[in-house]
């Protein structure tokens, strides 16, 4: 009788045991599949970040090549027109004043003096000779996902080539 109360015991913290064990697996496989359904959410947001960070470039190009005395120093944001009914929009752009919140997204466009050393390079040393036919654009990009702060940002010199 007492091999029998025994196995009872036994037979009880073995099934303990056991459902410790699956419920560790299956909380760590929990854990991982939250982590990698953050990376991937994550991957996608930086993705479509680096596309908007792009696109303003590649606008500004569309704004320099219509009209070079549209580039003023300043920060903005572009909205597209397709009207192109005021004289201020350019190609359908127009440099609104500001950051625009897209989405989840804040997107904004610094337009300034482009400084030219004496090699005539562009360099970021202010006490150096403006150069008049150029600017130097700065994309930004920037997000919150899953509590942390993302940014992205894209240097270009735009050229007034239409005065060469």
């Amino acid at each position: 009788m007492e091999q029998y109360i025994n196995n009872k015991g036994q037979a009880f913290i073995e099934l303990l045991l056991t459902i410790t064990i699956i419920a560790i697996i299956f909380g760590s496989s929990l854990f991982s599949v939250q982590l990698v359904y953050k990376s991937i959410e994550i991957s996608k947001q930086k993705l479509e970040a680096k596309y908007l960070l792009q696109q303003q470039i590649e606008s500004l190009y569309a704004v320099q090549n219509q009209s070079w005395s549209n580039l003023v120093a300043g920060e903005y944001y572009l909205q597209y027109n397709p009207t192109n009914a005021t004289p201020h929009i350019v190609q359908g752009w127009e440099l609104v004043p500001g950051s625009e919140t897209y989405n989840e997204y804040t997107v904004d466009v610094v337009i300034a003096p482009a400084y030219r050393s004496n090699s005539n390079t562009f360099t970021t040393d202010t006490t150096q000779p403006i150069d008049t036919n150029s600017m130097e654009v700065t994309a930004n990009v920037s997000f919150n996902s899953f509590g942390e702060n993302f940014s992205y940002s894209e240097t270009e010199y735009l050229t007034n080539w239409q005065s060469f």
